[in-house]
């Protein structure tokens, strides 16, 4: 074979192989792309019961005993963040984190606001969702976790130092919104 003719061999081999992994139905018919778990039984995930935030301090939820795991040095400070909810930010070496519990509006309500919303894996049991922002992907993520209708955490995380051993943003919201989560479960 001559080196063009394996090259054509491999640009047609490459093209049948980026066609056949977009299509995921081998009946007649359209191609259908791959779908996400949460497609797959045409269901949005379900709590397995009801959190509500109400009355709950936001900057309880993480044990000093974890600040060390996610390089913290003190205890959160409580704010109130730009839509008016409680919300505590802890910071640390390799960023910030924060956590607001929004009491007024099901997670439903953020998508398509801004950012681009997935679901995730389930925190603790919990829908979760992740959001990122245009061009931010690699320092910044929000989880949201659906904890009762009308309500759920939004857990944020920032990172600045990147050279730190940390995990990508939204990996390390997710493991920050668990944190949370199972204080939330266990209080």
């Amino acid at each position: 074979m001559t080196g063009v003719t394996r090259f054509a061999c491999g640009v047609v081999v490459l093209l049948f192989a980026a066609i056949a992994a977009g299509c995921t139905s081998t009946s007649a018919g359209a191609p259908k792309p791959a779908v996400t778990a949460a497609e797959s039984t045409g269901d949005e995930p379900t709590r397995p019961r009801e959190i509500r935030l109400d009355d709950v301090d936001p900057c309880t939820l993480l044990p000093e005993a974890e600040y060390e795991d996610y390089y913290l040095d003190e205890p959160g400070k409580p704010e109130e963040s730009d839509r008016g909810e409680d919300q505590c930010v802890w910071y640390g070496d390799a960023g910030y984190m924060g956590v607001s519990l929004v009491t007024y509006d099901g997670v439903d309500a953020r998508k398509g606001r801004y950012g681009q919303m997935e679901p995730t894996d389930p925190v603790e049991g919990f829908p979760a969702y992740t959001i990122t922002l245009p061009g931010d992907e690699d320092n910044a993520c929000f989880v949201l976790v659906d904890t009762a209708d009308g309500q759920y955490l939004d857990v944020q995380v920032g990172l600045y130092d990147t050279s730190r051993d940390v995990p990508a943003p939204c990996e390390y919201a997710h493991q920050f919104a668990s944190s949370v989560m199972s204080t939330l479960l266990t209080s």
